[in-house]
């Protein structure tokens, strides 16, 4: 009896260390796949708009996007978003800012924006070339 207890404890201390070796893998497995990602952000945002987001934090109080990471959202929507909001500021860090609260509330929302402004513009167009014509 004592033996098969023993053999029950020892099974169960050997399971108990196996699964602390899996979960401490997979723990520190997903912060060096953060690391990854949030480089490659900062390479493309610093090739595409000569900023480094290595320190970015959100300045601006009360944005949807306060709580988020960089990485929660689509690079290419960042890129496109940051020349977008340049627009309305000369500090590209307050148009990353404004383009992360953008995308927290609509994902493609930069996509969406350049394919309404080509449709308007084309419908604009179309419309002063009727006009010329009567």
């Amino acid at each position: 009896m004592n033996s098969r207890i023993l053999r029950r404890l020892m099974l169960s201390a050997a399971l108990a260390v196996a699964c602390t070796f899996v979960f401490s893998i997979g723990a520190s497995a997903a912060p060096a796949a953060d690391s990854k990602k949030f480089d490659e952000y900062r390479a493309a945002i610093k090739k595409a708009h000569g900023i480094d987001i290595k320190n970015f934090k959100q300045r601006l109080k009360g944005g949807r996007a306060d709580a988020k990471q960089i990485t929660d959202f689509d690079l290419d929507q960042l890129i496109m978003g940051i020349k977008v909001e340049q627009e309305h500021t000369t500090d590209k860090y307050t148009a990353l800012e404004i383009t992360t609260d953008h995308l927290e509330e609509i994902p493609d929302y930069y996509t969406r924006l350049h394919e309404m402004e080509e449709t308007a513009e084309a419908e604009w167009k179309a419309k002063k070339e009727a006009e010329k014509k009567k």
